[in-house]
């Protein structure tokens, strides 16, 4: 809301040595997390941040709130608790040492791919393949083409917005390069899935759409 940008903007010039304008903003964006509501509580501020586990007379075990960043601890917390419903053998939960896909010891390693740790290999042999896959999406944005070519061949990536919303974060990073970026994506998509450029031009009008909830201009003009 209005509101809530001018106080976002007037408290960071507070701080920081430039005083930070409209113009300055990159990306606008909200985040939304499952609360547990306390009986009679109506103010969300007071309310827990962590999960909660309920259990029913039926013996029904049902997990509420909780947030991605702590997904592994409420999945043991809550196997747990079946585990002593269903009076099964204690045993020590196994995914305290097991590595999620993608863990490698030296990440770093891979510069601006080191996010996909294993997989970063994979993408540089796109970039030999094919030079043209190594260059940037847009000038502003910290991805190539072939992390779109994995995403579609690895990723499940299916239109412009799962490329550029959610297999990279190039909307929340800087929304009018993401739109620089989205001709160049949908092409490299199109021609992953064999699809046309009626396709394209269908994808481009929905992540415009999809877009402009990123930007606190009243329209965005897409690059051609």
């Amino acid at each position: 809301m209005e509101a809530e940008i001018e106080f976002i903007l007037s408290t960071a010039g507070k701080y920081l040595h430039k005083v930070p304008t409209r113009s300055d903003v990159l990306s606008v964006f909200t985040g939304i997390r499952p609360l547990a509501k306390a009986a009679g509580s109506s103010n969300t501020a007071a309310l827990s941040r962590d999960h909660t586990i309920h259990i029913d007379e039926s013996g029904l075990l049902s997990i509420a709130g909780g947030k991605w960043t702590t997904y592994r601890n409420m999945a043991e917390d809550c196997v747990n608790h079946a585990a002593v419903l269903g009076k099964l053998p204690e045993k020590d939960c196994i995914t305290k040492q097991l590595n999620i896909h993608g863990f490698h010891a030296q990440a770093h390693r891979f510069g601006p791919l080191s996010l996909y740790g294993s997989d970063a290999p994979a993408i540089q042999n796109l970039m030999r393949q094919e030079p043209e896959l190594a260059k940037p999406l847009a000038k502003a944005l910290p991805y190539v083409g072939a992390e779109v070519v994995w995403a579609v061949r690895n990723e499940m990536a299916r239109t412009v917005e799962d490329a550029l919303c959610r297999r990279t974060r190039s909307v929340f990073l800087n929304v009018k390069a993401a739109m620089e970026a989205a001709p160049k994506v949908a092409a490299l998509m199109a021609r992953e899935l064999g699809y046309d450029s009626n396709w394209e031009l269908k994808q481009l009008a929905a992540f415009e759409q999809v877009a402009a909830h990123f930007s606190l201009e009243k329209k965005l003009v897409r690059s051609e």
